[in-house]
């Protein structure tokens, strides 16, 4: 990475290719049109990163990574996520930023998704019981209580927010169920995952890397707060399960709880917010497919799955080549950084038939929206509950759901997310 103290780093500039490393350009919204381009001219294709602003005490600087291999087609982002031994996790960690110091790659590699074997399998086998499809269905009840009474107040409502009365609170509200958290402390989650995941931002992170250091010391401050309550109570809640966990003879570490609770966290409300917002702005896109669902013809499984591949809501995760290697005839030395955009995988037309048509019956459907290989999400079969338990309170009023103002995108080049997404049931009284 190369910094300086150059004047304002330039955003993507409107002629020619959008910068798909840019967080900026994606505050329009995902830039299918050129991912589509890739795919077809250039499916493995070297992108030099842009310089961002970053901030601290120390002053302000323009920092630009060292650029990166883009993977683009389904088939290479399939090859990359299988070759593990070759494509890293842990090497730099598994975001596009590199680390700014040792102790930030150190600190980096305590979490789940920058890990590689064996560490990665002996660390996740904690929490694989709490997410297997059996132990998610015994949720199903909570869940879809929860989404009942958020659809019925946004209902009352008429006008309201679906960021923040639903995609936000349902997770939020799973979340502290699952963790064994007061639910009065929710929202706590969302900041602290909007300042993390928003860094590039400006309303959230806006570059600040203070801020960012401060944002972790204090959700370990809370979590640590936990692990004392359960390790001396436990409750048999999922946080009780990581504070008194052993791996190899020996308990987590307080940081290694930290980091692990942290994802969780973040993971757990940041990826699922964006799934049902997108979802819902898909489907006021998209009247006719909307329909089918509302009328039952179309089966909720096959709807939430498209969804899913549609919005796409983790767009790239990051690797690094261990070793010179070989990737759709290019040549990848060893060090260089490798993105595989799962956003663009699942728009790849040699896989799915019209794969800009969102179809809600399309079968099959085999997209990557929760990775594939051994870093495969772990949440994905509660985040599939949770849209659908959200489809199903909401399928009754979805054919009077209509956007009432303009949708605000977060910038990120990691998640497709929202932020505001103004919207009423046509119809029902809006109170004042």
């Amino acid at each position: 990475m190369t910094s300086s103290t150059i004047g304002a780093p330039p955003r993507p500039d409107s002629p020619g290719s959008p910068d798909i490393a840019h967080p900026a350009t994606y505050a329009a919204g995902v830039p299918h049109e050129e991912f589509a381009r890739r795919r077809r001219t250039e499916p493995v294709a070297w992108v030099p990163e842009p310089p961002l602003w970053r901030h601290s005490s120390g002053g302000r600087i323009a920092e630009r990574g060292t650029g990166f291999w883009a993977v683009t087609t389904h088939e290479a982002v399939l090859s990359v996520s299988r070759r593990a031994e070759e494509f890293s996790s842990g090497a730099k960690g598994a975001f596009l930023a590199d680390p700014r110091t040792p102790a930030d790659l150190k600190q980096a590699r305590q979490l789940l998704v920058n890990m590689d074997a064996p560490q990665h399998l002996r660390i996740r086998r904690l929490v694989t019981s709490v997410f297997t499809p059996r132990a998610v269905r015994a949720l199903a009840d909570g869940v879809a209580a929860h989404a009942a009474a958020l659809v019925s107040q946004v209902v009352r409502a008429g006008r309201f927010d679906v960021v923040t009365d639903l995609a936000c609170e349902l997770p939020l509200l799973v979340l502290s169920d699952l963790l064994g958290m007061p639910r009065e402390d929710r929202h706590l989650l969302y900041r602290w995952s909007n300042h993390l995941v928003g860094f590039d931002d400006p309303e959230y992170g806006g570059g600040d890397v203070d801020a960012y250091r401060r944002t972790f010391a204090e959700a370990f401050q809370y979590a640590l707060k936990l692990a004392m309550q359960r390790r001396e109570n436990p409750t048999g809640d999922l946080i009780s399960l990581l504070a008194n966990a052993e791996v190899d003879g020996r308990r987590l570490s307080d940081r290694e709880f930290c980091n692990f609770w942290l994802l969780l966290v973040v993971a757990g409300n940041e990826t699922t917010r964006h799934l049902i917002s997108g979802s819902l702005e898909a489907l006021a896109a998209h009247p006719a497919e909307r329909d089918r669902l509302v009328s039952g013809a179309v089966a909720l499984p096959a709807a939430v799955e498209e969804l899913l591949r549609w919005v796409t809501p983790i767009m790239q995760f990051r690797r690094t080549a261990v070793r010179d290697t070989e990737l759709c005839g290019r040549r990848i030395s060893a060090g260089d950084k490798v993105v595989v955009y799962y956003v663009s995988a699942n728009r790849d037309a040699a896989v799915f038939a019209d794969p800009e048509r969102l179809d809600l019956s399309r079968d099959p459907n085999p997209h990557l929206a929760f990775g594939t290989g051994p870093h495969f999400c772990l949440g994905a079969h509660l985040a599939r509950l949770e849209l659908t338990a959200l489809l199903t309170a909401m399928r009754p009023h979805l054919a009077a759901f209509e956007p009432a103002g303009p949708v605000v995108r977060l910038e990120s080049n990691f998640v497709n997310g929202i932020k505001s997404m103004p919207a009423r049931i046509a119809g029902a009284p809006e109170r004042t």
